[in-house]
């Protein structure tokens, strides 16, 4: 299924602010699926960003969020603490009668987003 979706990432050591789009499999079980799979091979929160882009070869780049004109869904990812370093995802999706985006979940850390979305995790 062709549901876009831009995924920002924000306060990884190696770049403070990324944003990445997808072009499919964008709908919240589709974007808990890519960020299993990126934890999985992080070792810790701190590499969760270069994860995600190693697991996801298809993402492109983007300069700014609003390039994603056509993203039905729209995810954050950031990384908090200090000395407990974690993940907050916060998702929203634009629905077709011109709302623009409305928040759909979160903030919430990545283990809460993965026990909602992905079935049996």
């Amino acid at each position: 299924m062709s549901t876009r979706a831009i995924y920002s990432f924000l306060g990884f050591p190696e770049a403070p602010v990324r944003h990445l789009t997808l072009q499919h499999d964008g709908f919240p079980t589709g974007a808990a699926w890519r960020f299993a799979v990126a934890a999985r091979s992080a070792t810790d929160p701190s590499g969760f960003l270069a994860s995600f882009v190693r697991s996801q070869p298809a993402a492109e780049p983007l300069a700014c969020p609003d390039h994603g004109g056509d993203a039905e869904y729209r995810y954050h990812v950031q990384l908090r603490g200090r000395r407990s370093r974690h993940l907050l995802v916060q998702c929203w999706r634009r629905y077709p009668e011109g709302m623009g985006w409305q928040r759909r979940c979160g903030p919430m850390r990545l283990e809460c987003f993965l026990r909602r979305f992905l079935p049996g995790s």
